[in-house]
């Protein structure tokens, strides 16, 4: 099962580690990033949030009347084009005039540098800043599993988030902080039995969330399923 089905777009299979497995995993991972350097560039682009509604991992008024639940890989050029597509109208169009709550669920597909930044995404959800730090590394990503997902890039990343307090993110970070979140969205794609990524739920906010399938990562791909829950 997957959201995009398009021949262009080749399915990202799920290694869905087990809620011990995946803090372990995390934990080596982080070592190795902060271990190594990185001179990639930040620059604070994407989507602006300035005005909206932002709590943990949801986005918009938490009263709004429909829900829609991405999941998610910080490495995978399918996320990356569904956040810099499609995402931006969305946001627009439905969060902005609150009628939709965007629910993030960050999960790892696609190996180390997956869970590595994973983490660095749940520690900016402390601050409340998830969807801006999500933005910014979306702008700047990388080949996957190239080992660019290091200590220097996230850093880079967390400066050019606006209100981000670095040196909190930096210690979140380190602690594991966010590693609760992480752990929800595990549980939240194996309830959902997530195969691929970006994956999409929606309903009515209090409704259990069903399949939205997506032909293409463009705006107009979301609008009538959109449209439809939030009249």
């Amino acid at each position: 099962m997957g959201c995009v089905t398009t021949d262009a777009h080749r399915k990202r299979r799920l290694a869905l580690f087990g809620a011990g497995l995946l803090v372990l995993m995390g934990a080596v991972a982080l070592v190795m990033a902060m271990a190594s350097g990185g001179s990639s560039p930040a620059t604070k682009a994407g989507i602006r949030f300035a005005g909206v509604p932002q709590q943990g991992n949801v986005l918009g008024d938490a009263d709004a009347k429909a829900t829609l639940m991405v999941f998610a890989d910080m490495q995978c050029p399918y996320c990356r084009q569904f956040e810099t597509q499609a995402f931006p109208s969305i946001v627009d169009r439905y969060v902005k005039t609150g009628k939709l709550k965007v629910v993030f669920q960050p999960i790892s597909v696609l190996g180390n540098d997956s869970v590595v930044a994973s983490r660095a995404v749940a520690a900016a959800a402390r601050q409340n800043k998830l969807f801006d730090y999500a933005s910014v590394f979306y702008a700047n990503q990388e080949q996957e599993n190239s080992g660019y997902v290091t200590s220097g890039f996230m850093t880079k990343i967390a400066k050019a988030v606006p209100g981000l307090h670095v040196a909190k993110w930096k210690s979140d970070l380190q602690s594991g902080a966010g590693s609760s979140l992480l752990s929800d969205a595990q549980r939240a794609a194996q309830t959902a039995q997530i195969a691929a990524t970006p994956s999409f739920r929606a309903g009515r906010t209090g409704a259990t969330l069903s399949p939205l399938e997506v032909s293409s990562l463009t705006p107009d791909a979301f609008s009538g399923r959109l449209d439809a829950l939030t009249r």
